[in-house]
């Protein structure tokens, strides 16, 4: 007698393959992030209207930032999408006065910032995608703002389709 095979997915339910495609996918955003802007660290986060949650990140360099941390989020960079929701980049964080004296900068090195907003499709601002390195970077790829704003929509969309999932 020949055991039968269950196919894998029926193993798994829609939320649970959801999951596994939208860490899959925002897990090479990341390291695709990190090798277009040379920094060596990349990162989601939700907004919230006070709180700034880390969804994912790839930091191969332990920068110290981990996925469900939560800050303030007005002491975060990323706070600027909240005012001028387009892309961000600060190639020395220490030689600009307004986001030099901003707390997160100094408890987690950060010299160098890349970052662009997430927005879901129904036009919500959901949070950012950024890069950061405790290093000065030059930016001197003209598309970046453009390619990084993608990779944002992109995740705005993974998130959607996720969260259309779960709460159906």
């Amino acid at each position: 007698m020949v055991p039968s095979v269950i196919a894998p997915q029926s193993l798994l339910s829609a939320d649970e393959r959801a999951a596994i495609a939208e860490i899959e996918a925002t897990t090479s955003i990341l390291q695709l992030v990190t090798r277009l802007t040379g920094m060596r660290f990349a990162g989601i986060a939700k907004f919230t209207d006070v709180e700034w949650v880390v969804c994912s990140v790839y930091d191969p360099s332990g920068m110290g930032i981990n996925a469900n941390d939560v800050l303030d989020l007005e002491t975060t960079l990323c706070s600027e999408f909240c005012v001028n929701p387009t892309a961000l980049f600060i190639p020395q964080v220490s030689k600009s006065g307004r986001f030099a004296v901003r707390p997160v900068v100094k408890q987690f090195d950060i010299e160098s910032y890349a970052g662009a907003p997430i927005f879901l499709p129904d036009g919500r601002l959901y949070g950012a995608l950024c890069a950061l390195d405790s290093r000065a970077m030059l930016f001197e790829d003209p598309n970046l703002p453009e390619t990084l704003s993608l990779f944002a929509r992109l995740i705005g969309c993974i998130f959607y389709a996720n969260l259309s999932v779960s709460e159906q």
